[in-house]
């Protein structure tokens, strides 16, 4: 009775080969198994340029807010309802800004999990080698890839 490893609808790993789409790997062709990574440089780039960019956008808006909030004249009669409309105004963006500050987290949680990077599975055989699986989600690729080397480990 064969062990299964891994299994979703794409890719199954089991103590006999792994199955990939309509292709089959027996355990004991394989010679060899590694991963890549191809598309690093450029996501690294992505990545600096995105949040350089949010942060910068955010710093403008601290230095556009402090110029405007200095030319203000807090002197004379309505003190008090600039103090209070000022205060308002706080809370008001502040909450708006804590809302977006939550999407942005959302899209970096996301830009991780599935980053530009390709991973990439290949194995060689006594036919040559062969990518038998790509995919751009981390989480996923590492579970597969562990879960082939426990099948190989335990067909040794």
């Amino acid at each position: 009775m064969a062990t299964t490893y891994y299994r979703d609808n794409v890719v199954h790993i089991s103590s006999g080969g792994v199955r990939v789409a309509e292709s089959w790997y027996p355990l004991d062709s394989l010679t060899y198994i590694w991963h890549e990574r191809t598309g690093r440089l450029r996501h690294g780039f992505y990545m600096l340029g995105t949040r350089g960019g949010a942060i910068l956008l955010v710093l403008g808006l601290l230095v556009a807010a402090g110029i405007f909030a200095r030319r203000l004249d807090f002197s004379g009669e309505k003190r008090t309802m600039y103090i209070a409309g000022g205060i308002l105004a706080v809370v008001v963006v502040g909450g708006i800004l804590a809302f977006a500050l939550e999407g942005l987290l959302d899209l970096l949680d996301r830009a991780h999990d599935h980053g530009k990077g390709v991973h990439e599975i290949w194995v060689r055989t006594t036919s040559g080698d062969a990518m038998i699986y790509s995919t751009t989600d981390s989480p996923k690729f590492g579970q597969i890839y562990r879960a082939l080397q426990r099948a190989v480990e335990q067909s040794a």
